[in-house]
């Protein structure tokens, strides 16, 4: 099997472009993706709430701007003290707590919001969720590409995340996390990688740099509540694909990488069926927007140029 070897391969390009090991010449042949937001801060991030009927939306402003958490957030915006590169992620539902909510696709600016069926707020019925979890900002599972390693496309939505801190995030918390691995969910017929991430500043997990220094029994845990919490909803058994192996971080770098730049064709390709909000200055987040085609050409034609196969 190609993939494994192909994602852990190409980590090590995507390692010297994010941490500045390439040339001014080299970068510009190099994928937008790529390349930091070395401008944003995260500290200048506000967050408020809004009553939506039923359910409570989560809204995002930077400088007193209105933005997205999916496309104007980074990818990936700090380093870690050992200048490991932290990917962003975004907090929808908090340990311990069952209110299902996440980066609303189609809603102006991409509000985090609670699911609501039936004019009801939609919570988990099988636990309160083992972990924080949430998703990678700017980030796509895109469904017409197939994974090698699951055979399924992708479930379009950002990417997923499992925080393994004992501490729960606050709802629409953003912070750079380090990438210790993931897990192939295969989910109604569509990959879902589950990207298993640490905070690097939490005493408890700052010296984790991988897999195995995550404890095998919370990994096993994640990996049999996301088997099975469907079945409270008289659903079926979620699938692993990998033989429900736990993957490293270089794979897991690799994926996140992936559904980074798939984010970035989305608008460029005629996929994006999602609401346009205004984009940040792009000054302060250089990175290309997805689902602007017809408002802000200009972003996509800058973002156009040949991306790296990695």
């Amino acid at each position: 099997m190609l993939g494994p070897f192909l994602r852990t391969l190409g980590l090590h390009l995507a390692l010297a472009v994010l941490l500045g090991l390439t040339t001014a010449a080299e970068q510009s042949n190099l994928a937008p993706e790529i390349v930091s937001a070395a401008n944003f801060d995260l500290a200048k991030l506000k967050l408020e709430t809004q009553r939506a009927g039923a359910s409570t939306e989560y809204h995002y402003y930077y400088d007193g701007e209105h933005i997205s958490p999916w496309h104007d957030i980074p990818f990936s915006s700090s380093t870690s003290e050992d200048g490991t590169r932290l990917l962003n992620f975004v907090c929808e539902i908090a340990k311990g707590t069952r209110e299902k909510r996440e980066i609303h696709k189609s809603a102006p600016y991409n509000p985090i919001i609670q699911d609501v069926k039936k004019g009801k707020p939609r919570d988990y019925l099988y636990g309160p969720s083992l972990c924080n979890y949430g998703a990678i900002a700017q980030t796509w599972e895109d469904p017409m590409e197939v994974a090698e390693e699951t055979g399924q496309g992708g479930d379009n939505d950002p990417i997923d995340v499992l925080q393994v801190n004992s501490s729960p995030c606050r709802v629409g918390e953003v912070m750079g996390v380090r990438v210790l691995g993931t897990l192939a969910l295969v989910d109604g017929g569509e990959t879902d990688w589950k990207i298993i991430v640490a905070d690097p500043s939490d005493p408890e997990t700052k010296d984790w740099k991988d897999i195995g220094d995550v404890p095998k029994e919370r990994v096993d845990e994640l990996r049999e509540w996301f088997r099975n919490y469907k079945t409270a909803e008289g659903k079926g058994l979620n699938e692993f694909a990998l033989d429900e192996e736990a993957m490293g971080a270089d794979f897991a770098t690799k994926v996140a990488q992936d559904a980074h730049r798939a984010w970035a064709k989305m608008g460029q390709e005629g996929k994006c069926e999602f609401d346009a909000p205004k984009p940040l200055d792009a000054t302060i987040a250089p990175y290309p927007r997805s689902c602007w085609a017809e408002t802000h050409p200009g972003v996509l034609q800058a973002a156009s140029k040949k991306t790296t196969e990695l």
